[in-house]
């Protein structure tokens, strides 16, 4: 048996102890339901599973493994990928065209209008989840790059420009997206889905055309370097030109480049969804009343949560370089180089919340398509079709369980990897202390917002 599966097993055993689960939540467009939940057992059993596995590294993993260059991987032979890339790229700029023609001519009912399923359901949630497990489809998805390649948009490269604006714009695009998700009132109104479409697509063309195309998407595209991120996660890699190939998971996650923003774009994805699941709670509403619906405490709320989250993160990087001397790193660049491990905490947390809306309101992609436009039309005879509740609040919350304790383990194991090829090696363990102690409150924190 290999360390890593050692690792896991006594994670497991540890956490079996404790995960009795009653009852779960379920978070989509169509609003929260919170159920009772008994936090002691999750909240107690969570951090023993975080501790065993730091305990278990500590012992079973004394050299880097993932350090160094990026994996090349083996590669996989596929004889339809190419034409599978040009349907995702059809698939893509259909979607966009979609949106923007059934958000502005269509049904104004969000129920009954294809465009808001489609950006808050398969556009936002879809393709990150699929990419965790395929890598990154969003670059062949892409409806932005698969434009500006046919018009010739962006040809002139202003590479120069990539270090020194680093992802910066990109963060701000992220933060913006997700401040219009969670505090603009009523997000999914297809009019207001369409209007935002329009404005993205003006803003990303401005930018090829001053940038370049690949430049333009590289700097300022929230989404490509979300999705890019995510994808980092996935066994499989590949680009846009390049074959399908096996690298291992996680294993292009240490590798990822660190730019300038890119600890800001890691910390506002953590950031952003605990919010969400912050602003959901009972106990929030009940404390701000019907202040909970302003645009300005929602604006507060969302940019406190995400500070409070960066901070954190850096107290502990600046623990690190205290715990562990002669390193000659500074707490900046600590946050820096461990950034990657604070992806798979994001994309748990992501996951746990927003699954159930995947599997529940994704289905409304049947009945909407049928009638995208609200005129009484049954294309494909599923315009009636309802949704089907079918995954009961037990196993909603044993998937949830398990995404928010096996990110965090995730994060522990690029953490520990990371600290023994930058710290001098009898430090290594010993300056992860802190950034156990963070990974076991933010999985306390995830759990407590899933379940209140």
């Amino acid at each position: 048996m290999s360390d890593l599966r050692r690792v896991v097993l006594l994670a497991g055993l540890a956490g079996s102890w404790f995960a009795v689960p009653r009852v779960a939540v379920a978070h989509g467009i169509g609003g929260r339901g919170d159920l009772p939940v008994p936090l002691e057992f999750f909240l107690v059993g969570a951090a023993v599973v975080l501790i065993v596995s730091f305990v278990a590294l500590a012992v079973l993993w004394p050299e880097p493994r993932f350090q160094g260059k990026a994996p090349v991987g083996r590669r996989v032979d596929m004889p339809c990928w190419r034409a599978a890339k040009a349907t995702l790229a059809a698939i893509g700029i259909l979607g966009l065209v979609t949106v923007i023609g059934a958000g502005l001519l269509g049904d104004p009912l969000r129920r009954t209008n294809v465009a808001p399923v489609l950006v808050w359901v398969y556009f936002w949630l879809v393709i990150p989840f699929l990419g965790a497990v395929l890598g990154d489809l969003w670059q062949h998805v892409n409806p932005w790059r698969s434009l500006a390649a046919v018009t010739g948009l962006g040809r002139k490269e202003r590479s120069d420009l990539t270090d020194r604006l680093g992802v910066w714009p990109a963060t701000a695009g992220f933060i913006a997206f997700t401040w219009f998700e969670l505090v603009w009132p009523n997000p999914s109104q297809p009019r207001i889905v369409a209007g935002a479409a329009l404005v993205y697509t003006i803003y990303l063309f401005y930018l090829m055309l001053w940038l370049g195309r690949e430049t333009a998407l590289e700097v300022g595209d929230a989404f490509t370097v979300y999705n890019s991120l995510i994808g980092s996660i996935a066994p499989l890699g590949h680009d846009r030109n390049g074959p399908l190939v096996w690298r291992g998971w996680m294993r292009a996650l240490p590798s990822v480049r660190q730019r300038r923003g890119l600890t800001a774009f890691v910390v506002a994805m953590l950031g952003t969804v605990s919010y969400d699941g912050l602003s959901s709670t009972t106990w929030w509403r009940d404390a701000l009343g019907g202040a909970a619906d302003s645009i300005w405490v929602g604006t507060v709320g969302l940019l406190a949560t995400t500070a409070l989250i960066g901070g954190a993160y850096w107290l502990a990087s600046w623990l690190a370089v205290r715990l562990a001397p002669g390193s000659g790193l500074s707490a900046t660049a600590v946050a820096s180089t461990f950034a990657h491990t604070l992806v798979p905490i994001a994309f748990a947390y992501a996951f746990a919340h927003y699954f159930t809306l995947v599997i529940f309101e994704g289905q409304l992609l049947l009945s909407t398509m049928s009638d995208p436009l609200g005129r009484g039309w049954n294309l494909f005879g599923t315009a009636s079709r309802l949704i089907n509740f079918w995954l009961s609040p037990t196993w909603i919350w044993y998937v949830q369980l398990i995404a928010i304790v096996g990110g965090h383990i995730a994060g522990v194991v690029l953490a520990h990897d990371r600290s023994l090829a930058v710290f001098p090696r009898p430090y290594a363990v010993r300056s992860q202390y802190a950034m156990l102690g963070l990974m076991v409150v933010l999985t306390v924190f995830g759990l407590f917002l899933l379940g209140t």
